[in-house]
């Protein structure tokens, strides 16, 4: 990516990385173990847990997928500086189970809606061409139909249960022959 790019919308990012910052201050001191915000060496880390949940936040909000693109632009911002990709995608990688707190305190935080919908979607490991050759995820994953396509794939299915305005509440990850209906308490 070119610098020139980014220019033009920096004090945008600015003020996102800014009001993330105080969002996730906010949620780390409420949510987050003290054993993890006390763990041995925590003062050494060149980087605090809280700006690296901002990186992935503003990597979320910017609709950025690929890690390694989203480190080539962190530069731009005085948190992401310091810290190798490497580094960088183990400290995500480390945060996942906070990130997770987080969406489950946040949802118990929602006002409980009548209402909510169960949809699917799939997950295809491969081609249709390999369904019954494919090996990876064998006896975990499974062929199955995708009906608004017409096509049979390999692969998982991902259920949601998510409210009217669009909030995620809960999601499970099934074989592709599972049905909605077989999962449905475990989401509720």
């Amino acid at each position: 990516m070119s610098h020139l790019q980014y220019t033009a919308k920096s004090h945008h990012l600015q003020w996102k990385v800014y009001q993330l910052s105080q969002i996730c201050h906010h949620f780390y001191q409420n949510y987050c173990p003290d054993s993890s915000k006390h763990r041995r060496n925590v003062s050494l880390a060149k980087v605090s847990d809280e700006s690296i949940l901002v990186l992935l936040l503003l990597q979320a909000e910017l609709g950025i997928t690929s890690q390694c693109h989203f480190y080539s632009i962190c530069h731009l911002f005085p948190c992401g500086q310091l810290l190798e990709r490497s580094r960088f995608n183990r400290r995500s990688k480390q945060l996942i189970w906070l990130v997770q707190l987080i969406r489950k305190a946040m949802s118990e935080m929602l006002p409980s809606d009548k209402l909510a919908i169960i949809d699917s979607f799939p997950l295809p490991l491969c081609q249709p061409i390999r369904n019954h050759s494919a090996t990876i995820f064998k006896g975990l994953a499974d062929i199955g139909y995708y009906a608004s396509k017409y096509l049979w794939f390999y692969g998982f299915k991902v259920h949601m249960l998510v409210t009217l305005s669009g909030y995620i509440l809960n999601y499970v990850v099934t074989p592709t022959s599972v049905h909605d209906i077989k999962v449905g308490y475990e989401l509720l």
